[in-house]
């Protein structure tokens, strides 16, 4: 056997042999080299397969679809390392020469370390973003509806912070491992920063008042909101813009940086008011009792009224008749809805009790055919037209 490992391992051995008998040695210690590199191959899939089935199984740090991802990442890795070391040995049996022993230890090394750092940066990443679920499981629990939808928020954004860090600085240590110099990418990086900088400051403050908005809680995912002149229902939330549909439809995308002041009709108590005219004709207190016992059957009727109406009395003297205010104390985003309805019911209880709703009129008077001067009507203003008969 020791003139076949000659043969086969010392390519000087074939001096004074048939050519014959020299391809033939050639063809077969390049298969055996292929060979053996294939059989690792499945062997090392074979085993990094079982590996990742292991950790799936334990539900350990990543999620199984991660885990699939990595898994393929690693086994085809490891299969072209395999065939490239194959292929170094085959050039090295022909007397050449691709790369060094030294450079290949190297090689190996650095290869070895950037898969360690990239699998670290995902098991940390996994471990941060089951920390900060955890966290905030806990403060959910003890939250009301609204401070659960502004914890989401924040979850969100500490989430997405925790993990591009992390994949940043496994980034900059990938680089340092094949020899790039991340000081001076940095640095490089700094100034190219700067310059961008100077161009894009609106997308700078965006940015900054996009994350003040968020900590702050000046407004959260379904809050009814005003702002830079428009109405509508927070639909999304963003570093950079906010997004506002109005009732009617409309998708606003409003960057964050125009966001200067806020009216939030989500949030505390809201109130809905209401105004009533009615004539000067009437009994004002019994107008008055009316209403409120209209007020207090829709306090009993209606869930989103919160404290029984308030009928607040005469204020205004108006051309048509007096005014009355009705203000109702409302659940946050339903003072609109109670509005409507109180109308609604308000007029048909002064229906019912003969009182009516004041409007504008005209008054005409004629006396033997001919339009005569009068003195005003006792609704205050209201203007008397003279026309001939």
């Amino acid at each position: 056997m020791e003139w076949l490992n000659n043969l086969v391992l010392d390519p000087r051995a074939f001096h004074g042999r048939q050519p014959w008998e020299v391809w033939g040695i050639t063809i077969l210690h390049v298969l055996l080299i292929f060979l053996a590199a294939r059989l690792l191959v499945w062997a090392g899939k074979l085993g990094i397969v079982r590996l990742f089935n292991s950790l799936a199984g334990k539900g350990l740090f990543l999620e199984v679809r991660h885990l699939g991802l990595i898994k393929i990442i690693v086994q085809t890795l490891f299969a072209y390392g395999v065939y490239f070391l194959a292929l170094i040995l085959t050039v090295h049996y022909f007397g050449g020469r691709i790369i060094s022993p030294e450079d290949l230890k190297g090689f190996g090394g650095a290869v070895l370390k950037i898969s360690l750092i990239l699998l670290g940066a995902g098991f940390l990443a996994r471990f941060g973003k089951g920390s900060i679920e955890n966290l905030f499981i806990e403060e959910k629990g003890k939250a009301g509806w609204q401070e659960n939808r502004r914890l989401q928020t924040l979850k969100t954004l500490l989430r997405s912070v925790f993990i591009y860090g992390t994949y940043f600085l496994a980034g900059l240590m990938v680089l340092e491992t094949i020899g790039v110099k991340t000081s001076s990418l940095i640095a490089g990086a700094g100034l190219v920063g700067l310059a961008v900088g100077f161009g894009a400051q609106s997308l700078v403050r965006d940015v900054i008042t996009g994350f003040f908005i968020t900590f702050e809680d000046n407004f959260t995912i379904g809050d009814l909101i005003t702002t830079a002149g428009v109405t509508g229902t927070v639909e999304d939330m963003g570093l950079r813009t906010t997004r506002l549909r109005e009732w009617t439809g409309q998708l606003h995308i409003i960057p964050n940086g125009e966001i200067t002041i806020v009216t939030n009709f989500s949030r505390g108590g809201m109130f809905a008011v209401v105004t009533v005219n009615i004539s000067y004709e009437v009994d004002v207190e019994q107008a008055m009792e009316v209403l409120r016992e209209a007020c207090k059957e829709a306090k009993r009727e209606l869930p989103a009224i919160v404290e029984d109406p308030l009928v607040q009395g005469v204020i205004e003297m108006g051309d048509a008749g007096l005014t009355v205010r009705i203000a109702a104390r409302t659940l946050a985003g339903e003072q609109w809805a109670v509005e409507r309805e109180l109308r609604k019911r308000l007029k048909k209880a002064l229906d019912a009790a003969g009182l009516g709703v004041a409007y504008p009129r005209h008054v005409v008077m004629h006396q033997g055919g001919m339009a005569v001067k009068e003195a005003p009507s006792p609704l205050k203003g209201a203007k008397e037209d003279r026309e001939d008969a």
